[in-house]
């Protein structure tokens, strides 16, 4: 390679898509720096994938290796993978992602280049032509860990009253009402988690033990346990446009959300109601004053909440594990930080399922 040493790893994860070339031609479009790219592109199927599935990622593999052939340069370069027979009981992008990133931070490593940066994108999502040097740019100037990065569902070619249209409009719309809920509470990791739109240092990849096996979910589950270590931006200076449509491949996500609703005949997406997000936004303002009282003082203050918080969190254990931390920590602004450690976003999500069963119906359209 030449002096654009690899800065940038791009991991795609690739299955049953016979699209894909359109990701890869639009990511050899992209403006390029003086920093070298690899593409690596995990084209895999399960035990269990019909024969149908392996024809199509058989294509996909020598289409791949041909415009790889005809296109790669020193400094930018697709490398595509052939996997099969992956183990499960259902096919998902969570083991296909993990090897992928295994080997990109493996790279990295055999290279010295810790701060090497794993870029997580899908099969089926196109990028902005500013996608790799922005990417690039806010990773060196602000020395990031990790980030996630803008996403929009490009539907503006359909017809307005196209039910594949309506339902990702209403979908976008709920990802977007959710992050600003959380963030509205002041919990401190208010990121988006979607598997097509973020990055990772290659030192804090491995620091965290890598991706996990999950078949779906993967992205939520590998986030949740990067962002504590800080360092992390929400890059809204580029943008990702991952493919609108229907899937049942893995069990949530933004293809079976859309599946969900078409099954359903209506497009009304469900969400937790903004009176949930104001009573975990009470509970995280009264933080320092749980770091100040004393036991007694601490329980004055848990029935002072709606009285399904307070009886969540005493199932839950709660004011015995605020003095466990409170041991540990010498300041608010620990405690603070060995809170949201315990109360973590898969916390505030069984808060909400617990004490809003009944989902609020936001959004109605059709």
């Amino acid at each position: 390679m030449d002096c654009k040493e690899t800065e940038i790893i791009i991991v795609i994860p690739c299955y049953d898509e016979p699209g894909m070339m359109q990701t890869i031609r639009s990511l050899f479009a992209c403006e390029r720096g003086n920093f070298g790219v690899e593409i690596l592109l995990v084209i895999n199927s399960y035990a269990i994938s019909p024969e149908p599935v392996k024809d199509v990622n058989r294509i996909a593999f020598r289409e791949a290796c041909d415009f790889a052939a005809a296109n790669n340069r020193a400094g930018f370069s697709l490398f595509p993978l052939w996997v099969e027979n992956l183990p499960g009981h259902q096919t998902g992008a969570g083991l296909p992602r993990k090897i992928g990133m295994d080997k990109a931070a493996a790279h990295f490593t055999a290279i010295g280049k810790k701060n090497g940066i794993i870029v997580s994108l899908d099969a089926d999502t196109t990028v902005a032509g500013n996608y790799l040097t922005e990417i690039y740019r806010c990773f060196k100037r602000y020395r990031l860990r990790s980030a996630t990065i803008e996403f929009h569902h490009p539907v503006e070619h359909l017809n307005p009253t196209d039910e594949l249209r309506q339902a990702t409009e209403v979908y976008e719309k709920y990802l977007r009402y959710y992050r600003s809920a959380l963030e509205y509470t002041g919990y401190p990791y208010a990121y988006y988690t979607i598997g097509s739109a973020f990055a990772v240092s290659a030192e804090t990849y491995s620091q965290v033990g890598g991706m996990g096996r999950q078949q779906a979910g993967e992205d939520f589950y590998f986030l949740q346990k990067v962002f504590p270590l800080g360092k992390t931006r929400f890059i809204d200076t580029t943008c990702v446009y991952p493919a609108a449509r229907v899937s049942a491949r893995v069990p949530f996500g933004t293809g079976p959300a859309i599946a969900k609703m078409f099954d359903e005949k209506k497009f009304v997406k469900l969400t937790y109601r903004m009176e949930a997000f104001e009573e975990l936004k009470q509970l995280f303002d009264q933080l320092d004053a749980f770091y100040q009282a004393s036991c007694e003082h601490a329980e004055i203050l848990l029935h002072r909440f709606p009285v399904y918080m307070t009886a969540f969190l005493k199932e839950n254990g709660f004011l015995a594990k605020i003095e466990e931390i409170k041991q540990h920590t010498a300041s608010p602004e620990m405690f603070r930080k060995r809170f949201f450690n315990y109360f973590t976003a898969f916390r505030i999500l069984k808060y909400l399922n617990a004490v809003h069963p009944v989902p609020h119906e936001w959004e109605a359209i059709g």
